[in-house]
């Protein structure tokens, strides 16, 4: 990046280096050092075709020409430096905890609901031609209309094109989930953004690692969307992911005591009630039993 930085600015900001073996020689003879001794390296850096300098910082020398031009090759590096963090809009991030939730307002009046143990990154401004987002995590978008400029969230291995509406998004590992309250969005390939998928109100479709998207279909958006309302819902869950949802939502240590337990599945939706409730209510579901050792949860058949 300074390098390209470098290039842009132009050849009339970039003063000639010195001869700084010269310099060297002549320091050390009117001190009279001896000539051995390692010296310090200046190394200039190269550009194309470049311009002839201006004839006052050709005639530098000396000592002098060597401290004017490292105070004007700091500044003009600095100045670089500026302009390009000027040019950069400033990211900010918003991470939450296990077992907790954030809300932030987005600059362009979008509202996000961020649930445990997720991550969004945005821009301070909106600047361009589309607002982009980056979600790890889960989060529930309520996003403001623009007809000229969508909005896009980028997934580990998906993204959402959207212009208006309110949808929530489930994106941990290698597995994108969208599910629309309002409005119509599209689930596609992050790298060809082709057409992907599009969803509209009490819709949802999934895409698994780099699979196409999956048919959207019917579902029950603000039943899918429980955690909005306290609630935890599963349906056709892995034991697995069961496990590292209620490790995030309650802040507490799950584990499997037999890894041919990840297999099994669970559908339902429970409310927030102590963690001990939940699994002695997924316990009986499955036929399974539970114990705590210390600060853990362990379940076994």
């Amino acid at each position: 990046e300074y390098e390209k930085l470098w290039r842009e600015a132009g050849a009339e900001q970039q003063p000639r280096v010195p001869n700084v073996e010269a310099a060297w020689v002549e320091l050390e003879t009117k001190l009279g050092l001896p000539q051995a001794q390692p010296r310090a390296r200046m190394v200039e850096m190269k550009k194309p075709q470049p311009r002839v300098a201006p004839s006052h910082v050709m005639a530098w020398s000396g000592r002098s020409g060597m401290l004017a031009a490292a105070a004007i090759l700091l500044l003009a590096f600095s100045a670089l430096l500026y302009q390009s963090w000027q040019r950069s809009p400033a990211l900010q991030t918003l991470v939450t905890a296990n077992a907790e939730q954030r809300q932030v307002e987005l600059p362009d009046g979008s509202r996000v609901l961020l649930n445990s143990g997720s991550s969004l990154h945005y821009p301070k401004t909106f600047d361009g031609t589309a607002r982009e987002v980056k979600l790890s995590g889960e989060a529930f978008f309520e996003v403001t209309h623009e007809a000229q400029r969508p909005f896009l969230v980028h997934t580990a291995n998906a993204q959402i094109k959207v212009l208006g509406t309110k949808f929530g998004i489930w994106a941990r590992a290698e597995e994108t989930r969208v599910v629309v309250r309002e409005g119509r969005v599209a689930l596609r390939d992050e790298q060809t953004q082709q057409a992907g998928v599009e969803l509209t109100a009490n819709q949802m479709s999934i895409r698994r690692k780099q699979e196409a998207p999956e048919a959207a279909r019917a579902i029950d958006a603000g039943y899918a969307l429980g955690w909005l309302e306290g609630r935890i819902v599963f349906e056709q869950t892995s034991l697995a992911e069961v496990v590292e949802e209620l490790s995030r939502v309650y802040n507490v240590k799950i584990e499997l005591a037999n890894a041919t337990l990840k297999q099994n599945t669970i559908t339902g939706s429970f409310k927030r009630k102590p963690v001990q409730a939940v699994l002695a209510s997924i316990c009986l579901t499955l036929n399974l039993k539970y114990r705590q050792e210390g600060e853990r949860f362990i379940l076994s058949e």
